[in-house]
């Protein structure tokens, strides 16, 4: 199936994102330039040498708490290791590719979390809402900040996903 995205490869940087859900409801930030709803979220850390220094889930935990102000922890599927000189990862929800502007890409590895402790009032960076399964279905097409299809989907999976694991 084409979505008509262009699929010119181009420079690209990594990112990761939080899914956060807590009383089946999952965060999103008003992401100010973009003037879309999205999870929090952002670019892997790299050194002075464009080396890598944090892993995808390290990101997206990083980026929720300076976001949000929320401690989280990540739901999902590890492989098993047989090594006890590797680490094995959380298996991303969603990989997908996404174009930003003419020059480059991201890459974009999205993760489902759940609070680490009970919910407190939200004190991070951006600004934030919780989001009903039936408040992302409602969301008018036309309505900025502007809510992605992909958002919206992966937003409801997570909630159906980790609804059960809510304490």
């Amino acid at each position: 199936m084409d979505h008509g995205f262009n699929k010119t490869r181009k420079p690209f940087q990594f990112t990761a994102a939080g899914y956060v859900v807590s009383n089946r409801k999952v965060l999103l930030v008003a992401h100010k330039q973009l003037r879309k709803l999205l999870p929090p979220g952002g670019h892997l850390r790299q050194d002075a040498n464009g080396m890598f220094v944090e892993s995808p889930e390290e990101a997206a935990v990083r980026e929720v708490k300076e976001e949000t102000g929320l401690d989280v922890k990540i739901i999902g599927k590890k492989y098993a290791s047989y090594s006890s000189d590797e680490e094995m990862l959380f298996i991303p929800e969603s990989m997908h590719i996404h174009s930003i502007d003419e020059e480059h890409n991201h890459y974009g590895f999205d993760l489902f979390c759940v609070p680490k402790s009970t919910m407190k009032k939200l004190s991070g960076e951006e600004k934030c809402r919780w989001f009903s399964e039936e408040d992302l279905i409602k969301y008018p097409s036309n309505m900025k900040p502007e809510l992605t299809a992909h958002v919206k989907a992966t937003a409801i999976q997570a909630i159906e996903k980790l609804s059960t694991h809510e304490e």
